[in-house]
């Protein structure tokens, strides 16, 4: 079990590098699942819990398995202050927020993710193999096993709303906050209220949702953190590489549908030249 493929994710993402996840739905194989992303090209994998349902004994199971790959592994939660202190403890390596729209809600996440001095989470220790990976926290000072810890967790709260926006310049100044994440549909909803008579692919190329876009590259760059994105088709997505958006979320894996997936990433690398 390799130790800080998570911190090694972090410092890439830190460079300005360009990073890929993938969001996992219900009714797959863990393994063969996170063995083919890994293959596929992909940086870390995304169990979604806020939109499908998947349990927690099989996000154990991912965990395992994202472990074996050297593969860190996010969640997404059901809601901005669910319980999610179980799946940290398992061995989830960070958290994509759905529903921030304060500064305080951003605090909250990070209190829960991370040990002082950073936050106040709490001591699960010895539960999982998986928090250490597979170190002896017998033979660690407390202070090690903290920043161990604490290294490998990356926190994206999700930018939603105009709420958001207007505050993430702050939400972005916290210790601990590695980036954010678009939730480019839902803040189509929050932009527009009654959405207008257009596709979904038409709303998220409106001008007034691209200038918001913009306006959050644009300060995720002054802030010098992670803006992420998606939502959109492999050649929506390169077009905000070039507006300074370096994570892309690709698709979702539902019912072992993981081969139809390897195209999309495949022609992601192919625009971007990588």
């Amino acid at each position: 079990m390799a130790l800080n493929a998570t911190l090694n994710l972090k410092k890439k993402m830190q460079a300005g590098k360009i990073v890929f996840g993938q969001t996992i739905g219900p009714g797959n194989d863990p393994e063969k699942t996170v063995q083919a992303l890994k293959s596929y090209g992909y940086d870390f994998i995304m169990m979604e819990n806020e939109h499908s349902l998947v349990n927690k004994e099989t996000v154990y199971e991912y965990i395992g398995a994202s472990r074996k790959m050297e593969l860190p592994i996010l969640l997404r939660p059901e809601e901005k202050d669910a319980n999610y202190r179980c799946f940290m403890d398992a061995g989830v390596n960070g958290l994509m927020m759905p529903g921030v729209n304060t500064v305080e809600d951003a605090l909250f996440a990070v209190n829960q993710c991370y040990f002082t001095p950073i936050g106040h989470r709490g001591t699960g220790i010895g539960m999982s193999p998986y928090l250490l990976d597979s170190q002896n926290a017998g033979e660690m000072l407390l202070s090690d096993i903290c920043e161990y810890v604490n290294d490998n967790v990356v926190l994206f709260p999700q930018t939603e709303s105009l709420q958001c926006i207007s505050n993430l310049h702050r939400i972005l100044s916290l210790e601990g906050i590695t980036g954010t994440i678009v939730g480019a549909n839902d803040l189509v909803l929050d932009i527009y209220g009654t959405p207008p008579k257009m596709l979904r692919s038409e709303t998220v190329t409106a001008k007034p949702v691209e200038d918001r876009l913009r306006e959050i590259a644009r300060i995720c760059q002054q802030a010098k953190k992670v803006a992420g994105i998606g939502g959109f088709a492999p050649k929506g997505l390169a077009r905000w590489a070039k507006e300074g958006y370096t994570l892309f979320m690709l698709g979702n894996v539902m019912n072992n549908n993981y081969e139809k997936l390897k195209p999309g990433i495949e022609e992601m690398k192919s625009l971007l030249g990588l």
